[in-house]
């Protein structure tokens, strides 16, 4: 064989060799089948009724005084900008590495946020392994980078007008999951030490889907995702709208959030109940901050869990939210059940924790914190 024609053919089988690697390295994987249990993996256990975590949005500094009833924060949100597995942090996190310093100054860790509500998470990011990999190794730079003590797994289903759209998107959830859960784990572990920075994951008030009157999905499988995170954190809010949202029964009810994930198979031991400190009425902008409920209605009654208000002129609506009472007992509950805590969406909603009504406040002296912050 002539030497060039030698070296066309080597030159193009390379390429057609590369080529070949290449769209087998961005195939998007079947759907997991693998199940793990306990023996598998154990987390280090939580220590009950240890954990106050509150998330922050929009580059919000809690005040020293906030910190000091708090044992945690997270930090919302990391996101993919990209397929590829970049990350981007959402608008306002400018200031990031100072929050973190005054969180540390105040003896509270840190989590990064990821996803959220608003972000999409597809299976061209999390089926490839290429893609996947490359967004994990980029979220152990960022937590390294910004001195984070945990990441907390906000990867949730997506509402779009497009159901076909909408259920494409989040199979990937069903599909793809305890992937990015284990490989993520494994790969916090080997980077930081086994129970040197913590794993989290927030998942709905129960695990349903609805994409029309007539159809509804579970995306979260049950195939043991758990046992690779610390602790479970359950949004117990957004459940419903006006007295019903977010109410005792939802979530420590026969039928409620709790009992649900319980029966599921998450442990109670890593189960952490949501709070919100906003007030609902309706989807999108219907709603409202605890703190501004309290400001229209300065002589409300602490018992009282709605209140009517025409927002921006869209008409009167009930407007549902849990008050100081609804919280206390909610708090109360969780430590009979020793659970790990609590966490709520979002601190910026609370009156200052000097004031009697703060939420925060109440949830700081259901479980014994003082005002130094310890116990």
């Amino acid at each position: 064989m002539h030497p060039i024609i030698f070296l066309l053919i080597s030159f193009f089988g390379c390429n057609t060799s590369m080529s070949n690697k290449s769209t087998f390295d961005s195939k998007i994987e079947p759907p997991s089948t693998f199940i793990t249990t306990s023996k598998e993996y154990q987390s280090v256990p939580i220590t009950p009724n240890s954990i106050i975590l509150g998330y922050v949005i929009d580059g919000y500094m809690p005040s020293d005084k906030q910190f000091k009833n708090l044992t945690h924060i997270a930090i919302s949100f990391l996101k993919a900008a990209n397929t590829k597995g970049d990350v981007e942090m959402t608008s306002g996190w400018e200031n990031i590495d100072e929050v973190v310093a005054s969180a540390h100054r105040n003896n509270v860790k840190v989590l990064i946020s990821f996803g959220g509500g608003g972000i999409r998470v597809t299976s061209r990011l999390m089926g490839v392994k290429t893609n996947r990999q490359n967004l994990i190794n980029n979220i152990i730079k960022f937590m390294k980078t910004h001195n984070l003590d945990g990441f907390d797994c906000d990867w949730e289903p997506s509402w779009l007008d497009d159901k076909a759209e909408m259920e494409s998107i989040n199979n990937a959830i069903t599909h793809h999951y305890i992937k990015f859960i284990k490989e993520l784990r494994e790969a916090i572990d080997q980077e930081f030490g086994k129970g040197s920075k913590s794993f989290s994951a927030a998942v709905l008030n129960k695990n349903s889907i609805w994409y029309s009157d007539k159809k509804q999905i579970a995306h979260f499988p049950k195939n043991g995702w758990w046992h690779y995170l610390d602790w479970v954190s359950l949004m117990n809010y957004d459940n419903d709208l006006g007295s019903k949202h977010s109410t005792y029964e939802s979530v420590f009810g026969e039928s409620g959030s709790v009992a649900h994930w319980m029966e599921f198979g998450v442990p109670k031991s890593k189960i952490v109940t949501g709070i919100p400190f906003y007030a609902r009425a309706g989807w999108g902008e219907e709603w409202l901050f605890y703190k501004d409920i309290r400001n229209l209605e300065a002589e409300i009654s602490d018992t009282t869990d709605f209140i009517l208000h025409n927002k921006n002129k869209s008409g009167l609506k009930e407007y549902g939210f849990n008050n100081k009472a609804t919280v206390a007992k909610k708090v109360n509950k969780m430590k009979k059940m020793d659970l790990p805590g609590i966490m709520f969406w979002q601190l910026a909603g609370d009156l200052p924790v000097d004031s009697e009504n703060s939420l925060l406040r109440v949830i700081s002296a259901e479980l014994g914190y003082k005002k130094d912050g310890s116990r």
